[in-house]
């Protein structure tokens, strides 16, 4: 899909035809590809977090302002935001794994607690990166720039846990048939819980990721992540059932929404219709599982 949209775009639109702009796309895509991949791991064991956005935010803001344009503060602050991202995905584990609340309900709850914190700080950006941190973004090694390599090391880190791993096999167990998991000596809460954290902390790095690109930290940047990163995590194949779906299947939902949305800024499509499109594009994929599921 990610290979006929980009002939499409390149063919439609002379935008596409420079080697600047298809490299910045690929750049503009690491903050939801990242947060894809957060809402990936939830995803594939049965659950789902509405928090991502907030939790990114917060995280963003926070380093912001714990750097406040000073190299010397980098890892302070990236180990602080990181923080926030282990913090909110425990209590996250906690009530849907121990507590037994919807996680529905439960993340939707840290949604707003979040994003009310980050908005009782400060309702405008604040904060500033730090020239070094923002340096990830701009800086380039024999021609290839620093944040898709550093990409390339975090997508063959996430393949490797999913894939290779006791915890990556056991999520899949769980969100394929979490009662069969359970009777074939599967830690089945713990393996959730886990899920829970790793979601957040990843959410929390795109805080960090999407601040080398921003340079100050806004109450609003994960207002439209979540539709977003769902968006990406179904077009990517992953089953919002749980136990289905691949991360690099997410890496391609990810490209695809990148491409498109550069694609309607190129063509001047009003950015309520992309969120209308993406919003059918799950409706539609969510129909055409359900029906596989019948058949």
């Amino acid at each position: 899909m990610f290979a006929l949209l980009f002939l499409l775009s390149t063919a439609l639109s002379d935008t596409f035809r420079s080697t600047d702009v298809v490299l910045e796309t690929f750049k503009g895509t690491a903050f939801v590809g990242m947060a894809a991949a957060a809402e990936f791991f939830v995803v594939i064991g049965g659950g789902i977090d509405l928090s991502i956005g907030s939790v990114a935010t917060l995280s963003g803001m926070a380093a912001a302002v714990i750097m406040g344009g000073r190299n010397g503060n980098i890892l302070v602050a990236i180990l602080a935001s990181l923080g926030i991202g282990l913090v909110a995905g425990t209590i996250n584990g906690l009530l849907v794994n121990w507590l037994r609340i919807s996680p529905f309900v439960a993340t939707f709850g840290m949604l707003y607690i979040l994003q009310g914190i980050a908005y009782t700080y400060s309702s405008n950006p604040i904060g500033q990166a730090a020239p070094g941190f923002y340096a990830i973004y701009v800086s380039t090694v024999a021609g290839v720039p620093v944040l898709l390599l550093t990409m390339g090391v975090f997508w063959a880190l996430c393949w490797y846990v999913a894939r290779q791993t006791a915890l990556g096999k056991h999520l899949y167990a769980v969100g394929g048939d979490r009662e069969a998991a359970r009777l074939a000596g599967v830690r089945t809460s713990q393996v959730s819980f886990a899920s829970y954290v790793i979601c957040s902390v990843i959410a929390a790095a795109a805080g960090l990721l999407e601040l080398t690109q921003s340079y100050v930290g806004s109450p609003d940047l994960g207002a439209t992540l979540l539709l977003t990163t769902i968006t990406a995590v179904v077009i990517g194949g992953v089953s919002l059932f749980g136990g289905e779906g691949s991360v690099i299947g997410v890496l391609g939902g990810a490209l695809v929404l990148g491409f498109l949305s550069e694609f309607f800024v190129s063509v001047q499509v009003d950015a309520f219709y992309q969120e209308l499109i993406e919003g059918l594009i799950i409706v539609a994929l969510l129909g055409v599982y359900r029906q596989r599921l019948k058949t």
